[in-house]
């Protein structure tokens, strides 16, 4: 059954419908909808498949979505499942279940309790990750705080960032082994790692802890390691033009 009454559109059940621009969207069973979507409210509480682009004020998803094209959107709340096919732009997001993006995620801010993926880069001002993570390309985001889990896997290929905090999470539980943190290139202003697995790491200022193992560390002002790290090479080169380099390249 299909209700569609101005600007407003209400499934429940299962049947399709075609796209449009509405105030509130609601979704209550399986669905598939034929064409963009603009909303100024989206709600998605069963099975629901978009073909098209699907843009909204406030995007808030507790089933299974599946949007061929992009997905923008001013906010999100996923405790389900959303696969995009195209481009995500999020300004502020709160991902408690699954966001998988084939292309490229771009916003502000995101809090992630859940798990993200995105087969291409990721672009943000700060990321706050408590989850898992996984990023084929880069991540360029100012500000990353990740507390790792001991039952989710995390990786991404390369990070740039101005700081960037690894710790692994403290509980009843802490002999469980937590399966380190995977990168092959981090750079930033201030990292501070722990359970990091990199092939290498370059900053200003550096602290390796706990669980890391890093093949080659550059660094341009502060170093330090603790105990029960592995690590290869560690440089100390000349900041040039704000940037350092070490001899010899990688």
């Amino acid at each position: 059954m299909s209700d569609k009454k101005g600007k407003n559109l209400k499934i429940m059940g299962e049947t399709s419908a075609s796209g449009g621009k509405f105030d509130k969207m609601r979704v209550m069973g399986e669905c598939k909808i034929q064409g963009d979507v603009r909303a100024k409210n989206c709600k998605l509480m069963g099975e629901c498949t978009i073909d098209g682009n699907l843009n909204c004020g406030f995007f808030h998803n507790m089933g299974e979505t599946e949007i061929a094209g992009s997905l923008k959107a001013a906010e999100i709340r996923l405790i389900g499942q959303v696969h995009v096919k195209e481009q995500c732009y999020v300004r502020n997001g709160s991902i408690y279940g699954e966001l998988n993006c084939e292309k490229d995620i771009n916003g502000n801010q995101i809090r992630v309790r859940g798990m993200m993926r995105s087969r291409g880069n990721v672009n943000l001002e700060k990321l706050d990750m408590h989850g898992g993570i996984f990023v084929d390309g880069l991540l360029n985001c100012s500000s990353v705080d990740i507390l790792l889990r001991f039952d989710a896997d995390n990786y991404i290929h390369e990070i740039g960032t101005s700081k960037l905090r690894i710790r692994r999470k403290h509980s009843l539980f802490n002999n469980v082994p937590v399966v380190n943190f995977q990168a092959d290139t981090i750079e930033g202003d201030d990292l501070d790692l722990e359970y990091t697995t990199a092939r290498i790491v370059r900053g200003a200022h550096v602290s390796i802890g706990v669980g890391c193992k890093i093949n080659k560390v550059e660094y341009t002002d502060k170093y330090s390691e603790g105990k029960n790290t592995e690590v290869g090479k560690v440089i100390k080169v000349l900041a040039k033009h704000n940037s350092g380099r070490a001899e010899g390249g990688d």
